[in-house]
């Protein structure tokens, strides 16, 4: 769009003066209209406001500039319908343009007197009726009305004026003064500008009322509107808030501005009504001429059109826009009635691009993006067709200069629309995602959505049309190096009939003429050409990198560099060419069509501009190509360098097979997938020469085959002295078997055209791996360089066969397995043998675990052995394990030198585990025998061990009796002794059901009960166990354990309970006699009432009869209150009984009362039968015990022996035999 005058071609933005606030730099505008004489000029007197808030106040009505804003309808801010606009701050006194031209002076007549005029009817200063117009008499428009509109006649004139609360009368009439001035200016001027007056204060009127009364005031003397008029402006302290009181102003006033430009779109549309204007009469002459109907049709179209971009009412502005180009095509236009030599047709045809310009941003802007490609072409066709028939065709340098243009512009039309879709990710490198969500052209609109489109009428992103315009650009140059030289002389040296000759010849509508487009002579000069291209390649790059379009990038970039080989500008089209060529894919042999013409272009480059480097890369390349210059030549290699690039230093190049051919193809292949530690194993490597050197051989110096364990064989060239025909096609190459980093075998590497080479030869390896093949490198070294050329893993040739030699022919031999790059060393097969002593089938917590591990040597001569122990699983406990040896260092042990068929005991000991798990450890013995030091052998054994509980336990809990006398409720002070517990003595009775899980028969020695830990204020005194004997528990068997304890608080004001925890200690052995175990069992906390009252059974024998008992009941009351129960014993079939049936008791606090009943058993025999019982007899007597106050029923507990409690029948006592 550079090409065209930047008025044409600018978005139109509604103007807007900004008076009162300062006044800012314009020089970036454009180019202001010629100084007339008349116009109105406004001047105010008011001080301008400088302070912070003002500068804050412009700042925010420029964010609102849209100058810089992208072309599109979501770039506006706020609401759909809110408009951007062109803010123009100024001074107090601004100028606006004259709207009527000059009267024209008239002639004086023969008597003296003047001249009546014709035509007293006055026209804008740009009129093509004005005879100072610069488009007088039949020009339709002129860049500088445009620019009238754009920077000159603003549609609203913002003026800022300071109000002060204290203001006194002079300075409110100095404002009214103003105001007045400026409306009666801008009356006068002829424009129906609109203006606004924002009035400032420091304070607000809730602080200074009499600020409503000078508002008033001057509202009143000017007749301001007080909605779109007039506008107050308190103190504001936060940004926000001018913000918003910004963004209300400018919604208020935009229906002004839209009603601005619609005055202007009426008057215009009424003088198109009119058929345009009758001729004017002057005293100047103008021959006849003047503006046809249909050019006054044209100027009104696009002053309609201006005006409807100016309210930015796109859709309207299109459809103006195609009528002008349809009126100025037409067969009465200016383009078909005017010649083509004319500047009229010239400026016809400017006006007619700029135009569809407009219309192509018109549609972009609505998002009609496929209308806007239709119109584009359309476009295209409809001016090639012009000027095939008009002009000077469309085999000129002037139309591939024009079609650049046209292409360009939509491209940068693209770009400033903004497009969402187009946007590039702002990643370097955009991630596979942001690839498919970006899209490289747009799909129809729904409009046009059923429409049979055409691929290339969807709008793509800049790049595509940047191209479009590059390769226009190169057709220009192609035309441009036709044009004869004496065309190419300038002016000043050439006859002028051959200069009036050039004229009709050549199409120079914005372009040069002939001596300027390619000048004679041009060394040294400046080629333009290649400045459009190189700009035009670079954008397109950019475009197409942006958007991971790489391999078009690198297209456009090729493009380039061949156009600069065609001028000669080797060194600029290396420095494109050289990352092309070294980022190049060249592995498929589909793309040689396109990878042949870089590498040939890279080579020629290279040789001008002297890069002996990259020469010899491309050289080497360019062997595997046929029809190449050095292909074609009778020298060899080495010989075509020289020639070429005489050098008396050595050119040293490395390439690498990813990126760049060999003329040598290399392929390797172990002949076995296993081995082991020691033995050698076969390899094959083979060289292909698909060099296409005549008869010159291709000599290798060496080749590198690197492998993964960091050794590298090399074979070197050997020549041979026989004939190449005699050559053996296999050979074999002596074997390599020691440990060194580098070996190197020798053999002839000369290479014929098309001929292959296979040598075998045999590795040994060490160590246990899987060892691969990790590159080989191909050397040809000479006196004038020295190149290299690397084969990765992945670029190497996986061969599936080998060839052996089967007497006198070669024959294949498939390998039946796919990783033919790869060969797995196991170790050396160990012959010690490891033995686990001591192992058991389950081990139990808290066990320490002895082991024993014996070492015997099956090896043919002695060893020196290292033991490591380490765990393995997945357990969440860690086992401690240890060498029970002296030299045992942290898992490891040095066993040391151990004979041929000699043995070794080694001790391990493993802590006790405490959680139930399966664990598992290894012991690792790596060994070396004497004779081999530097060939490790290994040998691993892995124990499990299964951990287990190995006691499970059952609990039953209750208290007993205890026979100390209690203190005296009424003499507490006499019962205690200082440091002793005075609380009340609580006997409790722990019995336990202790069932064993181990799989093997264990010893009970001992099953104790401790304390771990018991409330603050509370002591807890443990019974010592009356277990006598061992007691053998097999698998699912339980024993009884017995437990007494007695606790007792340290003070008998203490109320609260008792809380213990206990635990159940066995001492256990295996039944063999091993070493003595503890185990601990956590008994569940018991909490212990320590105020509560509570019933004790204890039962006694009555010594005169045999077959009574004595039933003592004990109520307990530990509390501090007294305490009334009913006791009731119930009667029984079983048994008859001696005491009070019913009865009353209160029972003091801190004591205890005993009731006893005497039982007699009514028939003896036949209750000991019904119980089963031959040691005694139980009964079951019910003594109920109700607190009187609560009416709880107490609990009867068993108190001691011959007394249990059962959960369903209650309180049972046991009568002796």
């Amino acid at each position: 769009m550079e090409a065209y005058p930047a008025p044409y071609v600018q978005h139109e933005l509604p103007l807007v003066y900004l008076s009162g606030l300062g006044e800012q730099d314009d020089s970036l505008d454009a180019a202001p209209l010629p100084r007339q004489e008349s116009g109105s000029r406004v001047t105010t007197n008011a001080e301008t406001c400088t302070d912070e808030r003002a500068q804050q106040l412009l700042k925010e009505l420029m964010k609102h500039d849209g100058s810089s804003r992208p072309w599109n309808s979501e770039a506006l801010p706020g609401p759909t319908a809110s408009l951007h606009y062109r803010m123009k701050p100024i001074s107090r006194t601004f100028n606006l343009p004259p709207r009527k031209a000059a009267p024209l002076p008239q002639a004086p007549s023969e008597e003296g007197k003047s001249t009546p005029p014709r035509h007293t009817e006055l026209h804008s200063t740009l009129s093509p009726l004005s005879p100072g117009s610069p488009v007088y008499p039949e020009g339709i428009m002129t860049p500088l009305w445009f620019t009238k509109h754009q920077h000159s006649v603003p549609s609203l004139v913002i003026a800022f004026f300071k109000v002060h609360g204290n203001d006194n009368a002079a300075r409110n009439e100095q404002v009214q003064t103003d105001i007045n001035a400026i409306r009666a200016t801008l009356g006068r001027s002829g424009y129906k500008t609109r203006l606004s007056v924002v009035l400032l204060s420091d304070r607000s009127i809730l602080d200074a009322p009499e600020l409503e009364e000078h508002i008033s005031a001057i509202r009143r003397a000017t007749t301001m509107d007080p909605k779109t008029g007039l506008f107050f402006m308190p103190p504001m302290s936060s940004p926000a808030e001018i913000a918003t009181f910004v963004r209300s102003l400018l919604s208020t006033l935009q229906p002004l501005v839209v009603e601005h430009y619609r005055d202007l779109t009426k008057h215009a549309r009424r003088k198109k009504a009119r058929g345009g204007s009758a001729s004017l009469a002057s005293s100047v002459e103008r021959g006849g001429r003047s503006l046809s109907a249909s050019g006054w049709n044209v100027r009104y179209e696009i002053k309609q059109g201006v005006f409807a971009e100016f309210r930015q009412e796109m859709d309207v502005a299109e459809r103006h826009f195609s009528a002008a180009i349809e009126e100025l095509c037409s067969s009465e236009g200016l383009l078909e009635t005017k010649p083509s030599w004319s500047s009229i047709w010239n400026d016809a045809r400017l006006l007619c691009d700029v135009v569809a310009l407009r219309v192509v941003r018109c549609q972009l802007w609505v998002g009609q993006t496929t209308g806007a490609v239709i119109s584009w072409g359309n476009y295209k066709a409809r001016t090639k067709d012009l000027v095939d028939r008009r002009g000077m065709g469309c085999n000129t340098y002037g139309w591939f200069a024009w079609e650049s243009r046209w292409a360009e512009i939509m491209g940068q039309l693209i770009r400033r629309a903004s497009l969402p879709a187009f946007q590039p990710s702002d990643e370097a490198v955009p991630t596979s995602t942001d690839l498919s969500a970006m899209r490289f052209h747009l799909p129809p609109e729904k409009a046009l959505a059923t429409e049979p489109i055409a691929p290339f009428e969807q709008l793509h992103h800049p790049g595509y049309w940047v191209v479009l315009a590059f390769e226009a650009t190169v057709a220009r140059r192609a035309k441009a190096l036709d044009i004869s030289e004496e065309d190419r002389i300038s002016p000043d040296q050439t006859p002028a009939s051959a200069v009036a000759q050039r004229s009709r010849n050549y199409d120079t509508y914005l372009v040069p003429l002939p001596h300027e487009e390619f000048a004679l002579p041009l060394e040294g000069g400046h080629d333009h050409h290649l400045s459009i291209l190189e700009r035009l390649a670079g954008e397109a790059n950019q475009e197409f990198d942006a958007r991971g379009q790489h391999r078009s990038a690198k297209r456009i970039m090729f493009e380039l560099a061949q156009e600069l080989i065609k001028a000669t500008c080797h060194s600029k089209a290396l420095d494109l060419l050289v990352p092309l060529w070294e980022h190049a894919s060249s592995g498929d042999s589909l793309w040689n069509n396109l990878y042949y013409p870089l590498l040939q272009a890279t080579h020629e480059c290279a040789l001008h501009a002297s890069n002996a480097g990259v020469f010899l890369s491309t050289a080497w390349e360019l062997l595997s190509f046929d029809g190449s210059q050095l292909s074609q030549s009778k020298k060899s290699l080495p010989d075509y360098i020289r020639d070429q690039i005489p050098t008396q230093e050595k050119i040293t190049t490395k390439t690498n097979a990813c990126r760049h051919l060999s003329p040598v193809q290399i392929s390797l292949a172990f002949v076995e997938k296993e081995t082991h530690v020691g033995e050698l194993v076969g390899c094959q490597v083979s060289l292909c020469s698909q060099s296409t050197l005549g008869a010159a051989p291709l000599i290798v110096s060496r080749v590198d085959v690197a492998f993964t364990d960091g050794r590298t064989v090399s074979i070197l060239h050997e020549e041979d002295p026989s004939s190449a025909s005699a050559r053996p096609m296999i050979s074999n190459l002596p074997s390599i078997a020691g440990s060194e980093t580098s070996a190197s075998v020798k053999a002839d590497l000369s290479l014929l055209r098309s001929e292959a080479r296979l040598f075998n030869f045999f590795l040994g390896f060490r160590e246990a791996n899987v060892v691969r093949i990790r590159d080989a490198t191909i050397h040809v070294d000479t006196d004038a360089f020295n190149l290299q050329h690397t084969f990765d893993e992945d670029n190497l040739l996986r061969s599936r066969a080998v060839h052996v030699r089967n007497q006198d022919q070669v024959e294949q031999y498939m390998l039946p397995w796919s990783d033919t790059f790869s060969v797995t060393v196991l170790p050396k097969p160990p012959k010690l043998q490891m033995t686990m002593h001591g192992l058991h089938k389950q081990y139990y917590v808290d066990e320490r675990i002895a082991l024993e591990l014996e070492l015997t040597n099956g090896e043919e001569e002695s060893i020196n052995a290292t033991a490591i122990v380490r765990q393995t699983g997945k357990s969440d406990s860690p086992l401690s394990i240890q060498w029970n040896e002296q030299n045992a260092l942290s898992g490891e042990v040095a066993v040391g030198k151990v004979e041929r068929n000699a043995s070794r005991n080694i001790a391990i000991n493993i802590d006790a585990v405490l959680e139930p798990a399966m664990q598992s450890f290894e012991i690792e013995v790596r060994y070396y025998l004497t004779s081999e030091p530097d060939t490790p052998l290994m040998k691993v054994l892995v124990t499990e061990l299964n951990v287990s509980r190995p006691f499970e336990a059952k609990y039953n809990f209750g208290p007993l009796l205890h026979t100390a006398p209690w203190p005296s409720y009424f003499n507490l002070s006499a019962q205690g002794e200082e440091g002793k517990a005075e609380g009340l003595p609580h006997r409790w009775r722990l019995g336990t059901d202790l069932k064993s899980n181990a799989e093997d028969e264990l010893s009970i020695r001992s099953a104790d009960i401790t304390v771990d830990q018991v409330s603050d204020t509370t002591v807890c005194d443990v019974a010592k166990s009356d277990m006598a004997e061992t007691h053998a528990l097999r698998r699912n068997e339980a024993m009884p354990v017995e437990s007494e304890f007695v606790t007792r608080k340290a003070s008998l004001d203490d109320r609260r309970p008792m809380e213990v925890e206990l635990s159940l200690v066995i001492k256990w052995t295996r039944k063999e006699g091993t070493a003595e175990t503890t185990t601990r069992l956590p008994v569940p906390r018991l909490q212990l009432p320590s105020s509560e009252p509570r019933v004790l059974c204890t039962v006694e024998d009555d010594a005169s009869e045999e077959d009574q008992v004595i039933l003592h009941y004990h109520l307990e009351n530990p509390s501090s209150h007294f305490l009334t129960f009913a006791v009731t014993m119930e009667a029984s079939d079983t048994f008859a009984f001696s005491g009070a049936k019913y009865r009353a008791l209160s029972i003091a606090p801190l004591s205890r009362l005993r009731v006893d009943y005497r039982l007699v058993v009514h028939d003896r025999d036949e209750d000991r039968g019904h119980e089963g019982q031959n040691n005694g007899l139980w009964v079951w007597p019910v003594l109920q015990v109700v607190d009187s106050y609560y009416q709880k029923t107490l609990r009867v507990h068993s108190g001691g022996p011959r007394v249990r409690v059962d959960e369903k029948r209650g309180l049972a006592v046991q009568i002796k035999a």
